[in-house]
């Protein structure tokens, strides 16, 4: 066994026992049921009132919670199916009666305080005990209310962050980061066995780095960090790279590119000298890398002292906002198992190599296509480019006259070897019904041709697991709409970061009261709330504007998006229980109460949260949680308002239990968001 396949041996055994680890905690945390809930609970109930009045099944029906202060009424019922049978006239004249006396029914008593006929709709209002059982509920649940078995029955991976050892962390990474980590909460939150794995390009490319190190080591500044010498690597071979396609002497190249190659190609001059030692250099990776592949001994202890420094890099992004993914495992770990996959396919006849004839006859099929017209001749010379590009390589045909290559034409591997690698291992190790992968858009092509090839190669049964790939928009220079280059979206990322730290620090220090180690660790979280909730509570497909050299209003314009407003609203209700300091009164003590229309609507909402949870898990989007814990602020700061809990020495029981179900929905809200709530603002 080679000295890379020792090191993935090894890997794999701590894989597996953390995958046990953390199967076994999931295990013993079983979440309540969605149907046990107080809102799914009413809902159930009156589809069997409706069922046992008209004596079938009701079919498909509907309800919409309602403003009371509006329609003073709480739900509005409507069955959709008979609706659509009939027609309005006739399912107002024939079907709403015997649905409002079906509500009417002694067994709701308990629950329905009165039914009304609107329309299409047969509106009811809720009893305040149901209310008040609600609440006290939420309060019971705490810090497990909102958890629901809905995907009990999944066992999901979250591939996310996915940096590139040796480069810089780019803004699609913090927002993959960001994304997939709530992802991987709403997931666990609904019932779902979740793995979350930060899959790293640790693999290709790597020649030239472990050449370079070699080479250019003893040009580099004593005081380089061991990880910007990755960097500078990088750097040098683009330089090099971008004067050789210039095919200009070194006098033309440009600045930044002349300084460079003169210091580590010193003498290299003119335009065939620099093509010569760019090929040279190429060849030499290229050799360098097959020497890794096969597990060289020498190869593999120097790749592994670079992917650790870059590792160590990447965590104070990860530390800066709390992020801790369970598994970091690079795409090398992947390899061999790519591989038996590519041969067992050349075997069957499921993948094959693409020779010259096959690319002549495809080709020619262009050229029909052009002739009759179905295709430009703009398509057809990229397509037949892309043709002669993969000569000779291995390909999996795709349904629609797709391929994907899963092997190189000099039988080395590329990443999407290690790709479908990677499914077969998933399957094999961790059991995966669900693998979602939090990527950036300018991956769809090839996870839509992997995807496809997993079901082509016999990895998976059509079906038998359910691959998404969940992509987003690129950061973008608020003042030009252009994409911000990977050095500076991370730069203003961080920056951003920095500044909205200042911001809120000066915000809290102003409240006073507290020390200084509060305001550091409120100023902290309220700025990586309001940079994540800013994220999140966007279309995901959409850009993220950073104005890079106005960063107050960047932070401005985060602060409004809501992360800000949502924590004090948790600490607002907090706070009032901080004051009153007390033992909550239990809610069978609660002899004299009324709910008021606000209070209507803001219990409803809080009992609609953990159906948000499951929903915006099911549909994959933050969005959905986060509009509506921002609903339920707006609502509570309103109600706060005009409804004060607290007077003096004494207390509104009612209010109060309701203040500690909104501050029990904010905070698990947020905690699924990734926002914290600082204990004092």
């Amino acid at each position: 066994m080679n000295e890379l396949a020792k090191q993935n041996e090894a890997l794999r055994h701590e894989v597996e026992a953390l995958r046990d680890a953390i199967k076994e905690r999931r295990q013993a945390s079983v979440p309540p049921a969605a149907g046990d809930y107080p809102l799914a609970g009413i809902k159930a109930r009156i589809e069997q009132a409706l069922r046992e009045r008209s004596g079938r099944d009701v079919g498909a029906w509907e309800v919409d919670i309602l403003d009371r202060s509006r329609f003073g009424a709480d739900l509005a019922v409507r069955l959709t199916g008979l609706l659509k049978e009939g027609g309005a006239k006739e399912y107002i004249a024939t079907h709403v009666p015997w649905i409002v006396e079906a509500l009417k029914s002694p067994e709701l008593a308990d629950a329905v305080a009165d039914v009304s006929q609107k329309g299409i709709y047969a509106n009811v209002r809720l009893t305040d005990a149901w209310y008040l059982s609600s609440v006290a509920s939420i309060i019971a649940l705490d810090d497990r209310y909102g958890q629901n078995d809905s995907r009990s029955d999944r066992t999901q991976i979250v591939d996310y962050s996915s940096p590139n050892v040796a480069k810089v962390l780019h803004a699609g990474h913090l927002r993959s980061t960001m994304i997939g980590h709530v992802l991987g909460n709403l997931y666990e939150a609904s019932g779902a066995l979740v793995y979350r794995i930060n899959h790293i390009n640790d693999f290709g490319g790597f020649g030239f780095m472990l050449e370079g190190f070699r080479r250019f080591e003893p040009h580099f500044p004593q005081e380089m960090s061991s990880n910007e010498r990755l960097l500078a690597i990088y750097s040098i071979r683009r330089s090099l790279e971008r004067t050789v396609a210039a095919a200009v002497d070194l006098d033309d190249a440009a600045e930044s590119d002349r300084a460079v190659i003169a210091t580590y190609f010193p003498g290299v001059i003119g335009a065939h000298a620099l093509r010569g030692a760019y090929e040279e250099f190429v060849a030499a990776s290229d050799a360098r890398f097959h020497r890794l592949e096969v597990g060289d001994p020498e190869e593999v202890e120097l790749w592994l002292r670079m992917v650790e420094w870059s590792l160590a890099d990447f965590q104070t992004f990860y530390d800066a906002l709390d992020i801790k993914i369970d598994f970091t495992i690079g795409e090398s770990f992947y390899l061999d198992a790519g591989n038996e996959v590519v041969d067992a396919a050349i075997r069957s006849g499921r993948a094959y190599r693409l020779t010259e004839e096959m690319v002549d006859e495809e080709v020619a099929e262009l050229e029909r296509a052009v002739e009759d017209g179905d295709i430009t001749p703009e398509v057809k010379a990229k397509s037949a480019a892309l043709l002669e590009k993969d000569l000779g390589a291995i390909v999996v045909p795709l349904p629609g006259g797709e391929r994907l290559v899963v092997r190189r034409s000099d039988g080395r591997s590329i990443y999407s070897t290690r790709d479908v690698g990677a499914v077969k291992l998933r399957r094999d190790i961790f059991d995966a019904t669900d693998i979602n992968y939090v990527v950036g858009q300018e991956q769809r092509v090839h996870f839509s041709r992997l995807f496809q090839a997993a079901e082509a190669l016999g990895l998976v049964e059509p079906g038998e697991v359910d691959f998404k790939h969940t992509y987003f928009g690129f950061y973008v220079d608020a003042a030009t709409g252009k994409k911000l280059s990977s050095r500076d979206s991370v730069s203003s990322v961080n920056e951003l970061l920095a500044r909205s730290v200042e911001h809120f620090r000066a915000k809290t220090a102003e409240s006073g009261g507290m020390t200084e180690e509060e305001i550091d660790q409120a100023a902290h979280q309220l700025a990586v709330g309001s940079v994540v909730f800013n994220d999140l509570k966007k279309d995901m497909k959409a850009a993220v504007s950073i104005a890079k050299d106005d960063l107050n209003s960047v932070i401005t314009d985060f602060e409004k998006s809501g992360g800000a407003y949502a924590v004090y609203t948790a600490c607002r209700a907090r706070a009032i229980l901080r004051k009153y300091n007390r033992p909550l009164p239990q809610a069978a003590d609660i002899a004299t109460f009324d709910v008021n229309d606000q209070e209507a609507l803001l219990i409803l909402r809080l009992l609609e949260f953990p159906e948000k949870v499951a929903k915006a898990a099911d549909a994959c989007d933050p969005a959905v949680l986060v509009r509506h814990l921002l609903d339920i602020a707006g609502i509570y700061n309103s109600y706060y308002a005009s409804a004060p809990v607290l007077q003096g020495d004494k207390a509104n029981e009612f209010r109060l239990l309701i203040t500690k179900s909104v501050q029990t929905v904010m905070v698990n809200g947020l905690d699924l968001c990734h926002v914290e709530c600082p204990p004092k603002i």
